[in-house]
């Protein structure tokens, strides 16, 4: 149901205020008044866009299908409030679907009309345009702050999957230390008894002394997990040297590993943080590669480069950060095991011996005490990347 425009009907809104009086009555005396029952359609996304509307009373709701089909509301437009403003100016399709929630008072005014007011005054269009970019911009930051929060979440719901984690190793680790303590202590008395002239229980001792350094070495395993989320007090530190020692201990704790690893940093990398948790953190990548990039043994390159960056999104904001980018030149690593890198028990080497808890040592090491993060890029034949970023200031 149309009705005459009253005087005065585009005072107050937004998009119009930089718009003397009597440019609003021209534009006004062009439109006009129409009364929609609620539940009714006003546009229909994908449509062709061909007017502006103004709520003069009620309210609407801003509604988009999701991938699945379904409606999904995202916002609610309200008395003084106005949608196709972009109609007036492109043209194009409408990009959501608009329905009236309650009774609603609505001015309507075509595009083209619009377009006869404003021609012959380009500054008219001059003003609309600057209010709308106003508008553009806020709608690209308060999307952007959504994304970041979004981000953020979902990196503080794996944390506290990680967390959780850690929690049910650490009372498994506690649980199994004392028994296991005790099978040690009585396969050693069954070695000993084999050696003094029972020679029987020689394959069952030798069996039973493998498997308990096995089962022994994963309660270790999983200590240095629950050891990972505790730390003492920071240090300042060169993180140019702490690389360079780390790597020089790897290589005499591991020889057989084969890696030769380069540091290059540059300038002096002033920091103040967990000195034993970041070498802990390159010795799991160091054992990583030396397991998965090359051929047992054989050993490769890797090289560590150290660059500026920023840690923290959202509410937190950026901190200036350190950047640690430990590359290899090895086999890569398929896209579908990437999601699962850092789960505990993943492991591509099982057969090898390999209990799979190494990387989740580094990243809730790195996540933890020293509040960083940790992000892979690899391909397949072509080499893997493992980026850490820490914080400056720990």
């Amino acid at each position: 149901m149309s009705a005459q425009t009253p005087p005065g009907v585009l005072d107050g809104v937004a998009l119009f205020d930089e718009f003397t009086p009597a440019e609003r009555e021209a534009l006004a005396s062009r439109g006009r008044v129409v009364t929609v029952e609620p539940g009714t359609v006003l546009v229909h996304e994908g449509e062709e866009a061909d007017a502006l509307y103004v709520i003069l009373e009620g309210e609407v709701r801003v509604l988009r299908r999701d991938p699945a089909g379904n409606r999904v509301e995202l916002a609610r437009r309200r008395t003084g409030q106005c949608f196709g403003e972009m109609a007036l100016i492109d043209g194009g399709l409408r990009s959501a679907t608009i329905e009236t929630a309650t009774f609603c008072r609505l001015f309507a005014l075509q595009r083209d009309v619009f377009l006869e007011v404003v021609s012959p005054a380009p500054h008219l269009l001059r003003k609309l345009l600057r209010d709308l970019s106003f508008k553009i911009r806020d709608s690209s930051e308060r999307l952007v702050r959504e994304d970041l929060e979004g981000r953020m979440r979902a990196a503080e719901a794996e944390l506290a999957r990680h967390r959780a984690i850690v929690q049910a190793v650490t009372g498994l680790a506690h649980e199994l230390n004392t028994p296991l303590g005790v099978c040690v202590t009585a396969a050693s008395h069954i070695e000993a008894m084999a050696s003094s002239g029972d020679g029987a229980l020689a394959e069952p001792a030798t069996l039973l002394r493998d498997n308990l350094a096995r089962a022994v070495a994963l309660v270790e395993a999983f200590t240095a997990i629950a050891a990972s989320h505790h730390a003492g007090p920071p240090e300042d530190v060169d993180l140019a040297e702490v690389c360079e020692h780390a790597a020089a201990l790897f290589a005499m704790e591991r020889p057989d590993a084969g890696l030769t690893v380069a540091v290059r940093t540059g300038a002096a990398r002033p920091w103040r943080g967990h000195r034993d948790h970041l070498e802990c953190v390159l010795a799991e990548l160091f054992a990583n590669a030396a397991a998965h990039a090359y051929p047992p043994g054989a050993g490769g390159p890797v090289t560590i480069t150290v660059g500026e960056g920023t840690v923290g999104e959202g509410a937190i904001g950026h901190r200036p950060a350190w950047t640690i980018a430990v590359r290899d030149e090895g086999a890569g690593i398929a896209a579908e095991a990437l999601p699962k890198l850092f789960d505990a028990f993943y492991t591509t080497a099982r057969g090898r011996g390999h209990k799979g808890l190494g990387l989740t040592v580094a990243y809730n090491t790195l996540t933890g005490p020293l509040a960083g993060r940790i992000r892979v890029d690899a391909t397949p034949g072509a080499g893997t990347t493992v980026t850490l970023t820490v914080p400056r200031v720990v």
